[in-house]
């Protein structure tokens, strides 16, 4: 009897074992059911990835210039529509200079530099349009308006706004003690496509002065240009047209100054007279757009001379400005036109009125 009860004991023992053992693997088939169905996934989503990333592929070699585009259509029908993507409005190349010459070409560098620094446009196109307006005809009149002793506002901002609504430049022969204060009208000059010059620091009559002196005034002013706006000044109009008697040692050393910081010293063919009391604008009017001087000069090729400080002055270029233009002449700044005449553009010479 005893011996049946602990049969059975060993019997109801192997039977639990085998139970626990059962359970074991069914939690063992759980867990490699649920790794299993874990990596089906995965495998899923990586292999949809590599599906959309092939018909993204597909979709850009369709779209390919080399294509017809009824391949491109056929290419594209079946895939997913998607934003599209803005294409880039081409840039205009910048205008071919006309002029072959090694200054011509500086000069359009230069009023690159300028207009796109200093200038205001709204795009590119605007930008190279206004470059492309500023180029020389060689072979065409032209002529060079000036004015001496700026920057001065607000004059000097209204003659800007003259030369702008007409589309031309000027070259601003400046004070060096008055640019400081005034940077945001030589940027405007600059700009515009203008020409700066040099009209020493403050307006020193150059044959008073000692050579030290005369390269501190003059110098001081190309330093400042240089530094304030990365100009280089390559004109000098001594105040009061004054530059030492010929042959002597005042001439000699103002002379040798100039090539020495590469000036060309400027006078001018025809003044205004706007710093004329009994000068009126009509009277102004009158003479500038005369086709002779009183000497017998023409207009082409000249030099003229005008002062932005006066409101007449102001009153004066409105009907000058577009008259000139109407006879067919072209707008240039000095070193324009120095640089298309027979002699050039030379350091240390002096241009009209020389003796």
């Amino acid at each position: 009897m005893e011996y049946d009860r602990e049969l059975a004991r060993k019997k109801a023992a192997r039977r639990r074992a085998a139970e626990k053992r059962r359970r074991l693997r069914r939690r063992r088939l759980l867990v490699l059911g649920a790794a299993a169905l874990i990596l089906v996934l995965v495998v899923v989503g990586a292999v949809s990835l590599i599906v959309r990333a092939v018909r993204k592929s597909r979709q850009a070699s369709a779209l390919e210039p080399g294509l017809p585009q009824a391949v491109a259509a056929t290419a594209t029908a079946a895939l997913p529509t998607a934003a599209p993507t803005p294409v880039p409005t081409a840039v205009p190349a910048t205008p071919a200079p006309r002029i072959e010459a090694a200054w011509y070409q500086e000069r359009m560098a230069q009023l690159y530099h300028n207009l796109s620094t200093y200038g205001h446009y709204s795009d590119a196109a605007a930008l190279y349009r206004a470059l492309d307006e500023m180029q020389i005809d060689p072979n065409g009149k032209m002529l060079a308006i000036t004015f001496d002793d700026g920057p001065y506002p607000p004059i000097t901002g209204q003659i800007l706004d003259v030369l702008e609504a007409n589309h031309a430049r000027a070259t601003f022969f400046i004070k060096g003690a008055y640019v400081d204060a005034n940077k945001d009208l030589i940027k405007r000059e600059l700009g515009l496509g203008c020409e700066i010059g040099n009209h020493t620091m403050n307006h020193e009559d150059l044959e008073k002065l000692s050579p030290e002196e005369r390269r501190a005034s003059v110098g001081g002013v190309n330093d400042m240009m240089q530094e304030l706006f990365g100009y280089r000044v390559h004109l000098l109009r001594p105040p009061y047209i004054k530059y030492g008697d010929k042959g002597t040692d005042t001439r000699k050393d103002i002379v040798a100054m100039a090539k020495e910081y590469e000036l060309a010293i400027i006078n001018h063919t025809r003044s205004s007279h706007d710093s004329h009391d009994d000068y009126t604008a009509q009277m102004m009017i009158d003479r500038i757009l005369a086709e002779k001087d009183e000497l017998g000069r023409g207009l082409n090729g000249a030099i003229l001379l005008f002062h932005d400080k006066y409101p007449k002055t102001v009153e004066a270029m409105k009907v000058i400005l577009p008259a000139l233009q109407q006879k067919g002449y072209q707008l240039v700044t000095v070193s324009e036109l120095l640089n298309c005449s027979k002699e050039g553009l030379n350091w240390g010479w002096i241009y009209s009125k020389a003796d």
